[in-house]
C-alpha cells in the first residue's frame, strides 16, 4: 500500500512540476511577444507621402520641356492642385513684349495611379507622371513631350 501512496504522490508531484513548467514557458513566450513587437516597426513606411499628397503639396511652376522649352516668362505659369480635385492654373505670356498673367483658370483634375487628367472646358489633357518628389514633378504629355515642374517661380 505504501508503494501505491508513494507512486501516487510522485505522479501528483510530477504533474505539478509539469504544470509549473508549462506555465513558465507560456509566461516567457508572452513576454517575448510583448517586447518584440513595437508600434514603431512600420512608422517609416507610413511617413512616405503618396503621389496625390505630393501633387497637392504646393504650387508647381513650369521649368522645362523636351523637346523645345519654356521662355523665362512662361516659367511663371503655375498649377496648384487642391484636395477637392480642383486645380488653379495661372498662365503667363509675353506676346506684347511684357511678361503678363493671362489670368487664373479654376478647373478640375483626376489622378488615377500615375495618370493625371486635367479638364479645361471641353479639352482634356492626359499626362503620365514619370516621377514626383517634394520639389520636382516630371510628366509626359499625350504627344510625348516631357515637362518638368518645380516649386520655384520663374
Amino acid at each position: 500500500m505504501n508503494f501505491f501512496k508513494q507512486n501516487h504522490k510522485n505522479n501528483i508531484s510530477n504533474k505539478t512540476n509539469l504544470s509549473n513548467i508549462l506555465k513558465s514557458i507560456v509566461i516567457v513566450l508572452l513576454l517575448i511577444l510583448t517586447f518584440s513587437c513595437s508600434s514603431d516597426d512600420d512608422s517609416s513606411s507610413n511617413n512616405t507621402p503618396t503621389t496625390a499628397e505630393l501633387l497637392r503639396s504646393g504650387t508647381w511652376y513650369l521649368e522645362s520641356k523636351t523637346p523645345g522649352g519654356f521662355n523665362d516668362c512662361e516659367k511663371n505659369t503655375s498649377f496648384k492642385f487642391n484636395a477637392n480635385n480642383t486645380v488653379e492654373v495661372e498662365s503667363f505670356d509675353d506676346d506684347s513684349g511684357t511678361c503678363e498673367s493671362e489670368g487664373v483658370v479654376n478647373t478640375t483634375y483626376t489622378l488615377n495611379g500615375t495618370t493625371l487628367t486635367i479638364t479645361l472646358g471641353t479639352d482634356t489633357i492626359v499626362s503620365t507622371i514619370n516621377s514626383i518628389s517634394e520639389t520636382t514633378l516630371n510628366i509626359t504629355d499625350a504627344i510625348g513631350d516631357t515637362i518638368v515642374f518645380d516649386k520655384i517661380q520663374g
